[in-house]
């Protein structure tokens, strides 16, 4: 008989118990959603990080913080941007783009782009942001997958990449692409002193002060290239906040006007608080359970262990603790918003069926019960204790290891887990695309390697990474995402969303990749 009840539901329904669906429609803000500003003023934003960034130039350094994504994006523009509200790739320092082949894309550069220096944006500008990001950012989700670049003539530049990808050029428009001239970098003393001391690009705002401990300020680019544009705020100071309800009472107070990285559970609390609008979107990334398959692999490398766990999870629940109410549980690989989408499990499959899944474990053996480790970090302990009190009707005993961020990547990558969840990106079909089912160098940068694969997976990826048309590349996925389903190589959980806090009046809040905060954007309803 199967059962659909939310198991453990009581921590969730704590969390929720104040908001109806209306309340939600009301009470909560998407990203992009505004009208562009028009106006500028002489008014300085203050904006609450939740930690301070080691560096501020992500190709000079090979690191990838969320504060330090933010901060760049406002300073030093790439070739292509992403337009989050019409869901496009749109020119940049690039007016236009024709691939040549399949790893071989021709830029057309702006010609009136002014650098922080004075000179104009030139070709071999691109090609020293190529080299530098191939140099020092390796690991990087652009930098990995570069080749190098040629320049034409001044107003040419012809990059090529290492793997063919339609979707690649969406990298190009991340924030840890932004170019930059070989002069900058040398004026402020080379690329290690570049990393702390950014003045460099041709972004929206320009690096002014770096109080290491306190803030972090920009200031408006009043020399910006494009005319549309409008910046609201002449300086934009980060602060670093560890504690999020400390950020949320910066917001509360008037002490900050944006508040980021807030717990998703906060919701309930703080969507109905006059002072503060409540801001949701989404990562780009879904939250999958993956079982231990590989060398150190425990009782998960067993087909029915890894399907009676399956069948006692209460996905509701789950997605429900996950999401503080605001998200579902997911039924395919890809979000049913993606175009790549296939309902690779039924809702009625996704059902809690513990009789089913007792018997799944006592045919493997585990009839007297089994004992099992999930590793976690504190931000997802009520997720794992839900999941916990699941398989403990179906009795399994689920020791809950919760570490550091550090030590939670360390013992990932050795694989000392029986079950583990970690995020997917699913945004775009970049060359990282199922990059957890794959065995190639190329993409083997993610947090515990690669969780299994055949040669078969492997090739059907490549092909849906390079398929032009998304139709057949819906059809390939499908394929794919019944092949993980009959081996049970991880069960779909939910849709990571951000959360965010902004001052009552402020317009304008905006994501940019990895549902990170577009500073740019903001600015005061007149």
């Amino acid at each position: 008989m199967k059962l659909k009840k939310l198991i453990g539901c009581s921590l969730a329904l704590a969390l929720t118990a104040s908001m109806s669906s209306t309340a939600f429609a009301e009470g909560i803000h998407g990203a992009n959603e505004d009208a562009p500003n028009t106006n500028t003023s002489d008014e300085t934003l203050v904006i609450a990080l939740s930690s301070e960034p080691s560096a501020l130039w992500m190709a000079g350094t090979s690191k990838a913080e969320n504060e330090m994504t933010i901060i760049q994006h406002a300073l030093a523009d790439g070739l292509l941007a992403y337009d989050y509200a019409a869901d496009e790739l749109v020119p940049a320092l690039a007016s236009e783009w024709e691939w040549l082949d399949d790893v071989h894309c021709r830029f057309t550069l702006r010609d009136d782009v002014e650098m922080t220096d004075g000179s104009l944006l030139i070709a071999d500008d691109v090609v020293y942001s190529v080299n530098t990001c191939m140099e020092y950012s390796q690991n990087t989700d652009t930098g990995r997958f570069f080749v190098g670049a040629e320049a034409e003539d001044e107003h040419t530049v012809t990059i090529e990449f290492n793997t063919a990808a339609p979707d690649i050029l969406k990298l190009l428009a991340w924030s840890n692409f932004g170019i930059f001239s070989e002069d900058e970098i040398n004026l402020v003393g080379g690329v290690e002193a570049a990393a702390i001391n950014p003045v460099f690009g041709a972004g929206k705002y320009r690096f002014k002060e770096w109080a290491p401990g306190e803030y972090i300020l920009i200031e408006r680019n009043d020399n910006y290239w494009d005319p549309n544009y409008v910046g609201y705020f002449k300086e934009i100071k980060f602060t670093f906040t560890n504690d999020p309800s400390a950020r949320a009472m910066a917001v509360q107070a008037g002490d900050a006007q944006v508040a980021v990285d807030m717990p998703i559970t906060m919701a309930s609390s703080l969507q109905n608080d006059e002072r503060v609008n409540l801001h949701i979107n989404d990562m780009g990334n879904t939250a999958r359970l993956f079982y231990n398959m590989g060398p150190k692999a425990g009782a998960t490398a067993d087909l029915k262990v890894r399907q009676a766990i399956d069948k006692a999870l209460d996905f509701d629940a789950i997605a429900l603790v996950a999401t503080g109410g605001l998200g579902q549980e997911i039924h395919g690989y890809f979000p049913e918003n993606s175009p790549y989408y296939n309902e690779t499990f039924t809702r009625e499959e996704r059902e809690v069926d513990i009789e089913g899944g007792a018997a799944l474990l006592a045919e493997a053996g585990y009839d007297n019960g089994l004992t099992l480790s999930v590793l976690g970090t504190s931000d997802g302990e009520a997720i794992l204790t839900v999941i916990q009190e699941n398989l403990r009707q179906i009795g399994i005993t689920l020791e809950i290891n919760i570490t550091d961020v550090a030590s939670f990547v360390e013992k990932s990558n050795a694989g000392d887990y029986d079950i583990i969840i970690v995020g997917d990106s699913v945004d775009a079909r970049y060359p990282t695309l199922m990059t957890f089912f794959r065995e190639s160098s190329i993409n083997s940068f993610c947090i515990g390697g690669c969780k299994w694969t055949t040669p078969e997976i492997e090739e059907q990826i490549v092909s849906l990474i390079q398929e032009t048309d998304d139709e057949k590349a819906k059809e390939i996925a499908g394929n794919i995402e019944q092949t993980f389903k009959e081996n049970m190589c991880f069960s779909n959980t939910y849709v990571e969303l951000r959360a965010a806090l902004t001052a009552s009046g402020i317009k304008g809040f905006g994501r940019i990749e990895r549902g990170l905060l577009d500073p740019t954007l903001m600015y005061k309803e007149s």
